[in-house]
């Protein structure tokens, strides 16, 4: 494939999930094309991924590059140096390996993450893709955190969907917190904000926490943090997510961290 290819030819996001994958189709001059395909109860992640994979022949086209994100709920955040012992850290805080280890060095960062991922399944995503970047589902945030405020001081970002949300906390671009909490209330995501937020000993008057997700839940969290910590603010809609196209504000957050990564 030549470069004058590269430039025309789309890129693919695909977020999985234990019950769901998410794909966006996105590229130069291109209108973004984005669904979900819900699994069916009944198969595990491998077959559910098959199907879901065989039934859309629009994932089997040639993309320039394809990037996938796999939600794990086992998971270490570990120096980058520490990569070639993923296997030791990872059993020194889970007894057992489930499925696979897979292991990501976070862009923009000197961190690694490892997550354990069903059997199989990584196989099947590098053979059907050709070898796409594999991330844990923290990775693309992390990034894009790092990235975005390596200028300023406490900062944390969280990141709501549905039944769970993402934080991450950085200091001048340098991670100091990542992880993933189910909730069932607001008041459960501003527990544990709060508690994030002095875990990471912030400065309820200096730093910051900026809020991207689901609209209702964040405007409640923003009237509810604002009584604790000083800046609470929505998430800047990253400049460079505008070449995406006008429809790409409404493009949940996490992917288009994944597009930037």
């Amino acid at each position: 494939m030549d470069s004058t290819q590269n430039i025309t030819q789309p890129s693919l996001a695909i977020d999985i999930e234990r019950d769901k994958l998410s794909y966006l189709i996105y590229g130069h001059d291109i209108k973004p094309e984005m669904a979900t395909i819900i699994f069916d109860n009944g198969d595990d992640l491998k077959q559910a991924l098959e199907n879901a994979v065989y039934d859309t022949p629009l994932l089997l086209e040639e993309y320039s590059h394809t990037t996938i994100v796999l939600h794990s709920q086992h998971f270490v955040v570990m120096p980058a140096e520490l990569m070639p012992l993923a296997s030791q850290v990872f059993q020194a805080s889970f007894s057992s390996l489930e499925g696979e280890l897979m292991t990501c060095q976070v862009k923009n960062t000197d961190v690694a993450i490892s997550c354990d991922v069903p059997q199989d399944v990584l196989a099947l995503l590098n053979r059907t893709f050709g070898n796409p970047i594999l991330l844990h589902h923290l990775a693309p945030l992390i990034a894009y955190c790092a990235a975005a405020y390596t200028d300023d001081n406490g900062c944390m970002h969280i990141n709501i969907n549905k039944e769970v949300a993402h934080i991450v906390a950085t200091n001048n671009g340098k991670l100091k917190l990542a992880n993933t909490y189910h909730y069932r209330s607001a008041e459960d995501i501003i527990y544990f904000a709060l508690a994030a937020f002095k875990e990471c000993h912030f400065d309820s008057r200096a730093d910051k926490i900026l809020l991207s997700g689901e609209n209702e839940l964040r405007a409640t969290l923003a009237e509810k943090l604002r009584q604790r910590i000083a800046h609470v603010m929505p998430e800047v809609f990253p400049a460079q997510a505008l070449a995406l196209g006008k429809d790409a504000i409404n493009i949940p957050f996490n992917l288009i961290a994944t597009t930037l990564y």
